[in-house]
């Protein structure tokens, strides 16, 4: 018998490969398992991916509604101050009317400092709403784009909603022809085998089958004893990994 890492590639054996049919059929049936998993987390997975995709619409709206908030408030700042302004205005009218009417120097003088003062006030709350009404047009800019990238991100989020929803009946389909092929398939595997197959999966994470491959366990990576390897290559019989206890096989030839 050749040595450890010493065993010719099946293909070089004398004679095909001889594989155990209830190992073939345990091979497919694992797979067939594994396809089963997949498509039921893919099933479970869908509601909260649609959730996940209507709360970032809901947060994009959030903060759509939040600027326009913000820009209301602006607005409304800008009135008052607009409204003050007015009423500044009024004041310095009656201040330099009242100019007209002064006696004495003292008086001219005390009545120019305050109109001095409202122009001055005039100016700054001028200044004020000038100010407001640049962030209020950076705002509306931002504000016109955001409408638009809602619009559009909405049109894609509600496309992937559809299409996930619309998901759920192909792959509940899937499962079932699967489970079809699964329950002929097991018919067909000794109960002793199949028994055996379930309890290992059950504690393997669904893993019950293991393929040998360069003298090695692919599931938890021990080296496979020799004439353990020597048997799989050369005959139909089912052994199981000294390590994980899962059944273990050879692809090639199934």
């Amino acid at each position: 018998m050749p040595p450890a890492g010493m065993f010719p590639h099946p293909s070089a054996c004398g004679g095909d490969l001889q594989v155990n049919s209830d190992l073939r059929n345990l091979v497919a049936l694992q797979d067939i398992d594994q396809k089963i998993i997949n498509l039921k987390k893919q099933i479970t997975e869908i509601p909260s991916k649609t959730q996940t995709y209507r709360d970032e619409f809901r947060q994009m709206e959030e903060t759509h509604e939040g600027r326009i908030a913000l820009h209301n408030e602006l607005a409304k700042q800008r009135r008052a101050r607009e409204s003050d302004v007015e009423m500044m205005r009024t004041r310095l009218s009656r201040l330099k009317d009242q100019l007209m009417t002064v006696k004495t120097n003292k008086e001219y003088t005390a009545m120019l400092h305050e109109i001095r003062t409202a122009e001055e006030q005039i100016r700054t709350a001028e200044d004020a709403i000038l100010d407001l009404m640049e962030q209020m047009e950076l705002m509306e800019s931002r504000l016109a784009q955001e409408q638009k990238d809602l619009k559009a991100r909405q049109s894609e989020l509600e496309e992937q909603i559809r299409l996930a929803q619309e998901a759920v009946p192909l792959l509940e389909g899937e499962v079932a022809k699967l489970s079809e092929e699964k329950a002929a398939l097991e018919e067909r595997i000794g109960g002793e085998l199949l028994a055996r197959y379930r309890r290992i999966a059950e504690v393997r994470k669904g893993i019950a089958l293991a393929e040998a491959k360069d003298e090695l366990c692919s599931a938890c990576h021990v080296r496979i004893r020799p004439q353990v390897f020597a048997d799989l290559l050369h005959t139909g019989e089912i052994h199981v990994c000294d390590s994980c206890s899962r059944i273990l096989f050879i692809r090639e030839g199934l």
